[in-house]
């Protein structure tokens, strides 16, 4: 006699379906920490760029004393706070996945009723892709911009730059 028959155990395909579905959920908190690491590396290369380019088109204007390069600095933190703004809610999609799957993980109750059942609560399994509209992803790419870890540094820089600015066109 077979165990593994689905004649002699006809809880067969349901287990198998299952412990599929557990491997699937594995390898969804491991691929889930893999993009937040990911936008986290990519972040760090912007924040660093922004302020390597940042610094350069100072330090040419200040070096050759070409003073109406010092607002094109603006445009640059402009420009790098929009590229980061956007992966920055592209990582909160993922964070806000991670945390709803931990919630899951650490509820003794659902959890256990999951085992119990052999069976998952929906978009618990591999959340890799976000059913979203472009209102939506705007919402979220806003949220990004404004993001206490990416707006301080280019608020900063923005303060930094005008005062630059004024105080040129001041005294010069």
């Amino acid at each position: 006699m077979n165990p593994y028959s689905t004649e002699t155990n006809p809880q067969l395909p349901h287990q198998e379906c299952f412990a599929f579905r557990l491997r699937m959920l594995e390898q969804g908190a491991k691929e889930l920490q893999e993009h937040i690491r990911r936008v986290d590396d990519i972040l760090f290369k912007i924040k660093t760029s922004a302020i390597t380019v940042w610094i350069a088109l100072m330090g040419w204007s200040f070096t050759e004393k070409i003073w109406h390069l010092i607002p094109f600095g603006l445009i640059v933190i402009l420009g790098f706070w929009l590229f980061e703004g956007f992966f920055r809610g592209i990582q909160a999609r993922y964070l806000l996945a991670s945390g709803r799957l931990t919630a899951f993980l650490n509820d003794d109750t659902l959890i256990n009723t999951s085992f119990d059942r052999r069976s998952f609560p929906a978009d618990t399994i591999y959340p890799m892709t976000f059913q979203s509209n472009e209102r939506e992803k705007f919402i979220w790419y806003l949220k990004g911009l404004i993001a206490p870890s990416v707006a301080i540094l280019y608020i900063f820089l923005l303060f930094l730059n005008i005062f630059l600015v004024y105080t040129l066109t001041t005294f010069n």
